[in-house]
């Protein structure tokens, strides 16, 4: 146990949970935590003894001397690992639903939550009488201003006319009357009749508006364009949000520069020595530019194979691999351990090189796959050259091409709402190829049955003529014009580890039909190739719930009832 005088136990108090034991939380020094830790991992004593010697000057933080300590610190052990010891609270608030990606897919060390399409109606207009949409200044600057802003208006007024149709059909489907719901929380479900107090007949009022207007929110959100502002929370750590800063400033999109600027001026305020680094990188640029014209010059007389299946699971090159061997054993000689080892890894570095191009064009990988197996090696060593770049240092990292040897490559097509929903599995690796509205459009059934998939394939239609004018001149802006519902190619690969908590999250009853029906076909894929791995992934739900966020509305109730007790409780204490 440290020895500390009285004084420096009440000096640390302010700082420490507890000045004296062996386990203790950190308050009221927020950024310089990052510097102490680092700082006492080459010290003698511990946090506090650091604390106390070296930052802390007639009993009040040095500022100038912990500014200097944070410099000497990040020189002396390097920001990355620093970096991950400070972190902030950052809020981006009215950006874009695509600009929220760019955010977003920076995976490791931060945590972001966004205002859900599946709670939340953008029914409602601005305190200027103006849709919730990003209005891009170049496209409104442009010739094309007038026939962006009617598209989208057109867009948010049919799903705003659809919000009060589409639950009254829910009610007509469940009545109130009719409505079951465990409220209780006894274990089984009571209607609204079988309620006794007005408390728990207010329960049930709360749970039965709020399953309708939940199912309302799934089946409009196709409706809803990428250019939809909306709100994202993250806590991060620095080096994290130095990640994320560079991503948006090395953006093609304008947006995504600005945003980059504003959070910048923010982090500076609270963590400023974990993201001076941040800042445009030319060498990500360079790489994207050369990979446009490679993907270019190779693909632009090909034209995109249409894919039957919406989840393709990777093989290994297992049949071309047993075309060479059965051709070596034809000619009567045995195969080698190192041939063999040479053909698995001439199929490793094609799918590599095939998921270099993919980001670049609109080509299932399938297709890019068979396309790369017969280039000559010349042309696969510039794909590589392009994609890799020229490295001036060790921080001039290649993209997510390199991530490939997943045991499970899924190449998907899905509406966007499910690419956003599934995006946020960290542990996955993510390539995707640009958002448009050329895949198509899914119509959800529901949408369908209530009448209104006219009224959904006309904003397609609109949309659809939006982009295509666009992307002459804003190729990068066109995908504002893209909703919810349009169709994107990407791939999502993960480890076995990984399948278990991914398709038995996202195949719970609550889960939203669409990225339901994505996972459990993943888990089908799966058990193709090897049953007994699907089979211990035990909690895949493969039931149907039309009514899928019912019971989870109940047990919030219920919920809210026993705090409400423990609340009362207290208060006669």
């Amino acid at each position: 146990m440290p020895n500390f005088t009285k004084e420096e136990i009440e000096l640390l108090k302010k700082y420490v949970t507890d000045p004296v034991g062996n386990v203790f939380a950190i308050t009221n020094l927020e950024g310089i935590v990052g510097a102490i830790y680092a700082r006492y991992s080459r010290a003698k004593g511990g946090f506090r003894e650091v604390l106390l010697k070296e930052f802390i000057k007639e009993g009040m933080i040095d500022a100038e001397r912990a500014a200097d300590l944070i410099d000497r610190v990040l020189v002396a052990y390097g920001d990355d690992s620093v970096g991950e010891l400070e972190g902030a609270h950052l809020s981006f608030e009215n950006i874009s639903m695509i600009a929220t990606k760019e955010i977003e897919d920076r995976r490791i060390g931060g945590s972001p939550i966004e205002q859900s399409t599946r709670y939340v109606f953008y029914d409602q207009k601005d305190g200027q009488d103006h849709w919730r949409y990003y209005r891009d200044p170049k496209i409104m600057a442009s010739p094309l201003a007038k026939q962006y802003q009617e598209t989208m208006d057109f867009i948010f007024e049919t799903y705003a006319s659809l919000v009060e149709p589409l639950k009254e059909y829910y009610q007509k489907l469940k009545t109130i009357d009719e409505a079951e719901y465990d409220v209780l929380g006894a274990g089984d479900k009571q209607k609204l009749a079988d309620l006794k107090t007005e408390a728990d007949q207010k329960a049930f009022r709360i749970t039965y508006n709020s399953d309708i207007r939940t199912k309302a929110c799934d089946a409009l959100r196709c409706l809803l364009p990428l250019s939809t502002l909306t709100n994202v929370g993250i806590f991060g750590n620095g080096r994290f949000f130095q990640n994320v800063l560079t991503q948006l400033y090395t953006s093609p999109l304008s947006e995504a520069q600005e945003i980059a600027e504003a959070a910048h001026r923010e982090l500076n305020k609270v963590i400023p020595k974990y993201v001076k680094r941040a800042k445009r990188n030319d060498y990500l640029i360079s790489c994207r530019q050369k990979m446009q014209v490679m993907a270019l010059n190779l693909l632009s007389l090909t034209p995109p194979e249409e894919e039957n299946e919406r989840v393709v699971l990777m093989t290994n090159g297992e049949e071309r691999i047993a075309e060479e061997v059965n051709t070596i054993v034809f000619d009567k000689n045995a195969i080698r351990p190192d041939q063999l080892r040479t053909l698995y890894q001439e199929e490793r570095d094609n799918l590599t090189y095939a998921l270099m191009l993919y980001e670049y064009c609109r080509h299932p990988l399938r297709q890019l796959l068979k396309i790369v197996r017969q280039l000559p090696p010349e042309q696969k060593i510039k794909i590589r050259e392009a994609y890799i770049g020229d490295r001036s240092s060790r921080r001039d990292r290649p993209y997510r091409a390199l991530e490939s040897g997943y045991p499970y490559t899924f190449d998907l097509i899905t509406d966007f709402g499910t690419y956003k929903d599934l995006e946020r599995h960290r542990m996955t690796s993510q390539l995707r190829q640009a958002f448009s509205p050329l895949l198509g459009f899914t119509v959800p059934d529901d949408l369908a049955a209530a009448g209104f998939e006219e009224k959904a394939l006309q904003c397609h239609d609109k949309v659809l003529a939006l982009y295509q004018a666009l992307q002459v001149d804003f190729p990068v802006e066109a995908a504002y014009a893209t909703m919810h519902g349009h169709r994107v190619r990407w791939v999502l690969a993960f480890n076995e580890r990984e399948a278990y908590h991914l398709l038995e999250l996202r195949t719970t009853p609550q889960g939203h039909p669409q990225y339901r029906k994505v996972c459990q076909e993943m888990h089908r894929k799966i058990a193709s190739q090897n049953a007994w791995r699907a089979e211990q992934m035990k909690f895949v739900d493969y039931n149907d719930y039309f009514w899928s966020r019912a019971e989870s509305e109940a047990r919030q109730r219920v919920k809210e009832k026993e705090l409400d007790r423990l609340k009362s409780d207290k208060s006669t204490l």
